[in-house]
């Protein structure tokens, strides 16, 4: 049976590698299923064992393709019409969640039953997420409300860099097809979600993390704050956070034990307890309590995949099925990915599978262990290989992973499986009846957490803790081949001889790649950051940032979601950065970079070295050179804001950057002015000013800095016209190519200081 699960699991796999799902392909799949069958019938009377083997592995990867393409295909059928995208529309809106609360406004999703005045049926009903802007002054909406709004749509767009978030991605895993913003509002029904009222008790009692409570309970994470996040990531806790087969086997555990108590304790007969399955029934009412939590959860993806994942193992074991674990793991992943054929698409499934994989591996590495503590060396043996596993997995998914983490996960999660769980969870039950009693419990539950927050903060903060391998000078794929090199080392035991040979092979190839060193070229790197601008300028593991982009009042910051995920997928150390001006879209993310980075050194725009005419410096090999202001115009009295833009000339060899921030015509003209020659301002490659406005980039500084490629910095927005077709027509005059960030994505220019060449990473994508 294993053999067939691998094919249809691959089957899903090439299938789901693809978005764009057409009717046409499901019809073209069913046809070739068809002939497949056909086919089988002849071979079957022919009893040819191998072509007839052949034939129905090809019908399982056909029903495969054909399953992961009707999930798609349905998938698009849910997704919001184009032509009430970026328009006013009425719709009827069953709430979810409110999944953030700011000061002005607030964040929701919910199921969309009427759009554009038609009704819709079940299973084409869009999630959306909503902000709602203004909404203290109006009543607060609540899960389980059904709501009349007038919204305008939109559709999400991923940042296109090389280590981002892939926003438009996460919210199709969680069924979220459109974003929108609430116009106006009208309540249609009253009643609230039980979610809702567990959300709201443990939100309103007074307990110092309500976070984990809410995130351990209901799987509702909104309330955590960013340095519990970062406190728990750091200590190697994160999943525990998260509704997983830990908390689920722990809500079983309790369920059987709840089950069997009730059963003796029941008046009957001794005849009916012997005839009745006591085994059988404990399992389907715990099997019942699980999926019940996990509805309490909302479904969320992951809980989804960690109860399928359950419910799998134990039916295996309702059924006395001896199975080998890789078998049963097999069995699992093909399981979800039927569930859920986008699944591999989230680290949190390789995180699970790669987890069980290790509880596997178990076994095999290591003999049991007898004697005195023998639980307790088995417990440390698994986290060490838990850590041993998955470091290198941390590593992509994180930029590093915790040294500590084995004693941390050790002696926190038996509090958490055996106290505050438990506690949680009849908290939770008792709101149904009594608020006081629900709060008691919670409040004793969240109890030792008190005592660990403190630990685990001075832990996470140990400089031996967090080991961060993208400070590292070698390349991303180096560093992650090197890490996975030495963990297969690790774990090969040498008792035979291909085990020693596998040693001695991993050991080189690791000390190889670690001394892989970078090439020594600049790379130039104009980020998709939308309607903003960030730039970095990498070499030899050290980079320049020039802006860091836009931070909007939600409290997204461009500089946490996109900059510094592209430095850790790099592994680059950002040691100098320039601000052009103050405008929120180029100097949005300065504070979060700077307690992030407190070695960048600053310059440019509210730091202690402003950009004056003349000054000039020399960081990893580069010249740079301040162009504009000059001193007579750095009175704010003088030139706009934007007039008064820090203008970069950055020199490598005989390669050469132009960077002029958000100038206009004025300054462009006063810029030329002030050089003794023009060609001063000479340059292989040009930042379009202003992001492309009419306002600037006149012919004259075209003409004086002579690019041979122009980049723009520009994203999709309603407001604005970029760039705009005066600006285009001008580029258009200098016969040299143009690339913007809209259509593009990142965009990467490398040098070696003579040659360049243009490296478009999301072109096609």
């Amino acid at each position: 049976m294993d053999r067939w699960l691998l094919v249809f699991t691959g089957g899903i796999l090439s299938a789901s590698l693809h978005s764009d799902i057409k009717f046409w392909l499901i019809v073209s799949t069913i046809a070739l299923l068809l002939l497949a069958i056909a086919y089988a019938f002849l071979y079957f009377r022919q009893r040819e064992v191998k072509q007839r083997t052949i034939v129905l592995l090809l019908m399982v990867l056909f029903c495969g393709i054909l399953w992961a393409n009707a999930n798609l295909y349905w998938q698009n059928l849910r997704a919001v019409p184009d032509r009430l995208i970026d328009r006013e529309t009425h719709l009827t809106l069953v709430v979810d969640e409110i999944s953030r609360r700011y000061p002005f406004h607030i964040r929701m999703t919910g199921r969309v039953e009427v759009l554009a005045g038609k009704i819709l049926p079940f299973w084409q009903q869009p999630r959306v997420q909503l902000n709602w802007y203004n909404s203290h002054h109006k009543q607060v909406p609540k899960a389980g409300e059904r709501w009349q709004l007038e919204v305008k749509l939109k559709q999400a767009t991923d940042y296109r860099n090389q280590g981002s978030f892939r926003y438009r991605q996460y919210l199709l895993r969680n069924n979220i097809y459109a974003l929108g913003t609430v116009k106006d509002s009208e309540k249609l029904t009253r009643s609230i979600s039980f979610r809702q009222k567990i959300f709201n008790g443990i939100e309103q009692a007074d307990l110092s993390e309500p976070g984990i409570l809410a995130a351990l309970t209901i799987g509702e994470r909104s309330l955590l704050t960013s340095a519990t996040r970062e406190i728990w990531q750091k200590t190697g806790l994160a999943h525990s956070l998260a509704i997983s087969g830990l908390h689920l086997g722990m809500v079983a555990g309790a369920a059987i034990l709840f089950f069997r108590f009730c059963f003796h304790c029941f008046p009957i007969s001794l005849q009916t307890r012997e005839r009745l399955n006591i085994r059988l029934w404990s399992l389907a009412f715990a099997a019942m309590v699980v999926t019940g939590y996990a509805g309490l959860a909302d479904f969320s993806i992951s809980t989804v995949r960690a109860l399928t994942m359950f419910l799998v193992v134990l039916l295996h074991i309702v059924l006395n099925l001896k199975l080998n674990p890789l078998s049963l793991l097999l069995r699992v992943v093909a399981a979800v990915l039927v569930v859920d054929v986008f699944a591999w698409q989230d680290p949190g499934f390789w995180l699970s599978v790669t987890a069980v994989a290790a509880l596997f591996l178990a076994s095999w590495r290591w003999s049991k262990s007898r004697g005195r503590f023998s639980a307790l060396k088995s417990l440390w043996s698994i986290q060490w290989l838990l850590l041993v596993v998955m470091s290198p997995l941390s590593f992509l998914l994180f930029g590093g992973f915790s040294l500590f983490a084995p004693v941390v996960n050790l002696l926190v999660l038996p509090v958490i499986s055996f106290w505050l769980l438990p506690l949680a969870l009849i908290g939770t039950v008792l709101a149904l009846f009594d608020s006081g009693f629900a709060v008691l419990f919670w409040q004793l539950a969240e109890f030792p957490v008190n005592y660990l927050n403190p630990l685990l903060e001075a832990v996470a903060g140990h400089p031996a803790n967090w080991l961060e391998l993208n400070q590292w000078p070698i390349t991303r794929a180096a560093r992650f081949a090197a890490l996975f090199a030495l963990t297969v080392a690790m774990l090969l035991p040498v008792s035979r001889g291909w085990h020693r040979l596998g040693l001695l092979l991993c050991l080189p190839v690791a000390a190889f790649l670690f001394f892989n060193q970078r090439d020594g070229k600049l790379r130039l790197h104009v980020l998709d950051v939308g309607q903003s601008q960030a730039v970095v300028l990498e070499k030899d593991g050290k980079a320049m940032l020039i802006d860091t982009g836009i931070e909007f009042n939600s409290g997204f910051s461009v500089a946490e979601s996109v900059i510094e995920p592209f430095l850790n997928y790099h592994g680059l150390r950002p040691e100098l950065a320039f601000i052009s001006h103050g405008d929120r879209d180029h100097n949005g993310g300065r504070d979060f970079l700077m307690q992030r980075y407190p070695q960048l050194e600053w310059r440019g725009d509210a730091s202690d070295k402003p950009c004056r005419a003349g000054d000039t410096g020399e960081w990893n090999s580069m010249q740079w050179e301040v162009l504009w202001p000059t001193p007579a115009y750095q009175d704010a009295n003088r030139l706009s804001k934007n007039n008064r833009s820090c203008v970069l000339r950055i020199s490598y060899k005989s390669f050469s950057i132009f960077l002029p921030g958000d100038i206009e015509m004025t300054a462009e003209q006063l810029l030329l002015e002030s050089l003794h020659e023009l060609s001063e301002a000479n340059s292989n490659v040009l930042l379009i000013p202003h992001h492309g406005s009419k306002t600037s980039t006149s012919w004259p500084l075209l003409q004086a800095v002579n690019a041979d490629v122009y980049l723009i910095s520009y994203g999709k927005h309603s407001g604005y016209d970029f760039p705009h077709r005066y600006t285009l027509e001008r580029l258009s005059r200098t016969q040299k190519p143009w690339f913007g960030t809209r259509d593009s994505g990142q965009l990467t220019i490398v040098s070696d200081g003579n040659t360049w060449s243009l490296e478009l990473p999301f072109e096609n994508r």
